[in-house]
């Protein structure tokens, strides 16, 4: 059954949030995104004449004009730097090394793509590969993230909606990924961060239209504001999904996103491959699978999968990434050799709801009223790091 349209305004004028100044004085302004982190060899430059600093050292190692490209090695564990076309070398160093141009509004490449900010080089452990990191400004970064993780043709309040989200969780989980050498992962993993030819006019505005404005937690930390897709008719609780700890602001929701091409799914396995994409859990070919609980959303939280070596218990969202199936709010049945399923919604269901804020939007709510739906109890800020 479809969902109705919304009839909730009353609820949504209670929990309006209010927008007011707040000092984060611990958080940067800029951010280390991770963009390459196994490749033995890259090919850098700026369109603007630059400079190579070595950050072990802190001190230059070269300049370098514009437009020419530089390739970067893993030497036995040095950033060794040659230029492209002559071959010279500038060095092998500790590193790590930045590439600095020489103004703001200079651009940086990696390979084929270009990014604002500046790049760091950094060699992995294994002594083999290179890692790039591309450092800017939060806002600037937010200009590639917005356009990449929802379309740029969308309701203004949507796009002022998913770029408040989308900061907050870049300051909320700023530096989980710091024993790699950055904040945070360039793919799914985290954002979807593809560089300044993912731009775009409309989402641009949206992240200059919020500058600055973060959703908050009841402790005034920047609340990791989750967001997905599709929640299938409901959002529901991390604590449900994930083993983490429960949060007053990621809570179950009724979802509008009826008109999501994704609302509704069916995808059906044969057994043979089923038992190859679950092969890891080492119980053999597959004789049952049974969800064991659910939660209020309908949500698959925990499933076990018999097979004719023995059992595995795992949790909905694990399984769910192991058939890559677009929401663990699914039911299934084997028959005919064939696993088979009928589910709701894409991704994992926790926070803001992609087609749902478009649909509220269409009916004429802000994003303020949007972002008090998705995330119940948190407060936006305007925040500052002085």
């Amino acid at each position: 059954m479809k969902n109705s349209k919304p009839k909730y305004s009353f609820f949504i004028v209670l929990n309006l949030i209010v927008i007011f100044l707040f000092s984060l004085s611990a958080i940067s302004k800029e951010i280390d995104i991770g963009l390459i982190t196994g490749d033995q060899e890259i090919r850098f430059g700026s369109n603007q004449n630059a400079t190579l600093i070595n950050l072990h050292t802190n001190k230059e190692i070269s300049k370098i004009n514009k437009h020419e490209t530089y390739t970067v090695h893993n030497t036995n564990g040095f950033v060794s730097i040659t230029h492209n076309l002559t071959k010279a070398t500038l060095g092998a160093f500790t590193g790590p090394v930045q590439l600095i141009p020489e103004s703001k509004n200079g651009l940086v490449f990696c390979n084929k793509s270009w990014y604002r900010g500046t790049l760091i080089l950094l060699t992995n452990k294994d002594k083999k590969n290179i890692t790039v990191v591309n450092k800017l400004d939060l806002e600037d970064y937010l200009l590639s993230v917005v356009p990449s993780e929802i379309p740029n043709n969308w309701n203004r309040e949507t796009l002022k909606a998913q770029s408040i989200a989308a900061r907050s969780y870049a300051l909320g989980y700023l530096g989980r990924r710091r024993n790699k050498g950055y904040d945070l992962e360039s793919s799914v993993e985290d954002q979807v961060y593809l560089g300044v030819s993912s731009e775009k006019r409309s989402t641009s505005q949206a992240v200059k239209e919020t500058s600055g404005i973060i959703l908050v937690d009841e402790n005034n930390k920047p609340l990791i504001a989750l967001y997905h897709s599709s929640g299938g008719g409901y959002t529901d609780s991390i604590e449900n999904l994930w083993n983490e700890k429960p949060s007053a602001h990621i809570k179950p929701r009724p979802d509008y996103d009826d008109n999501s091409p994704h609302f509704k799914w069916f995808r059906s396995y044969e057994l043979k491959e089923a038992n190859m994409l679950l092969s890891t859990l080492n119980i053999g070919d597959i004789t049952d699978i049974v969800p064991l609980s659910r939660s209020i959303s309908q949500r698959v939280t925990w499933i076990e999968i018999k097979g004719v070596n023995g059992n595995a218990k795992i949790r909905g969202e694990e399984f769910r990434k192991f058939l890559k199936l677009p929401s663990s709010k699914f039911n299934l049945k084997i028959e005919n050799n064939y696993l088979k399923f009928a589910g709701r919604g894409f991704g994992h269901g926790l926070g803001l709801s992609q087609w749902g804020a478009k649909a509220l939007a269409e009916e004429g709510f802000t994003y303020e009223q949007i972002l008090a739906h998705y995330y119940p109890g948190a407060r936006l800020v305007k925040w500052t790091n002085k």
